[in-house]
Parts: C-alpha cells; structure tokens; sequence
C-alpha cells in the first residue's frame, strides 16, 4: 500500500518538474501540457487513496 503513495507522489513531484524545467527538453507547450496531466493524475489517485483509508476507519467503529 505504501508504494501505491509513493509512485502517485513521485508523480506529483515530476509533473511539477517537467512543467518548471521542460522548457529545455521539449516545446513549452506540450512540457506544459504533460506536466499537468502527470500532476493532475497524481493527485488524483492519492486523494482517491485517502477517501478509502478513511472508509475504513468508519465502518470499524
């Protein structure tokens, strides 16, 4: 479950990479456009992650 986390924040980490510094391997635009969509997923997975664990916590109670 932990490397679930951490590939989902390894995605968050390079989105954000790729959007600051892609200017210099690619066209700004599709370093742009990449970097949000690997952003956007990252988040995306990881809060879905977080609303399962929370589940869980409530129906044990």
């Amino acid at each position: 479950m932990k490397t679930k986390q951490t590939i989902y924040f390894l995605l968050i980490i390079g989105g954000a990479l790729i959007m600051a510094t892609g200017n210099r391997l690619m066209r700004k635009e599709y370093a742009l456009s990449l970097g949000i969509v690997l952003l956007m997923f990252g988040i995306y997975k990881s809060s879905q992650s977080w609303g399962k664990s929370g589940d869980n916590k409530n129906t044990e109670e």
